[in-house]
């Protein structure tokens, strides 16, 4: 069986965080903690961009594995980074579907400051995203 590679949402807001944590645990302590990994897109994009010789062999690393993308948004940023670099991801999980992002209105201060905190981060949120994993 091939490796299972978590790529992870590189933003910066809730989802993003929640993202990379629920990425964290399903690699590190999770029933399939054994069989994968993270990866790193921004040492990705690094090494793509100083043209180092190491991209080459992490883009084979990557398309030799079955890669499970968690993006956090709509915009789908990690999703489109791989598609420029013509890796398919065989599993695309949108943290959209699974917890929706609330609605801002941007007329309204208040909303923003209504949105949730990446330090505000629920354990319970990150287990959904492992239970869809998993399931």
């Amino acid at each position: 069986m091939r490796h299972i590679i978590f790529i992870p949402c590189p933003g910066s807001e809730y989802n993003g965080e929640l993202a990379r944590r629920a990425a964290i645990q399903l690699s590190e302590v999770s029933t399939i903690a054994d069989k994968s990994s993270m990866f790193c897109l921004t040492i990705f994009l690094r090494n793509n961009l100083l043209k180092e010789s190491s991209f080459e062999y992490m883009k084979t690393e990557l398309t030799s594995n079955y890669i499970i993308l968690i993006d956090g948004c709509n915009k789908a940023c990690t999703f489109k980074i791989l598609k420029h670099f013509e890796i398919k991801p065989h599993l695309v999980i949108n943290l959209n579907k699974i917890i929706p992002k609330p609605k801002i209105n941007l007329n309204d201060i208040q909303t923003f400051k209504n949105l949730p905190r990446m330090s505000d981060l629920r354990q319970e949120d990150i287990n959904k995203v492992i239970n869809y994993v998993l399931l």
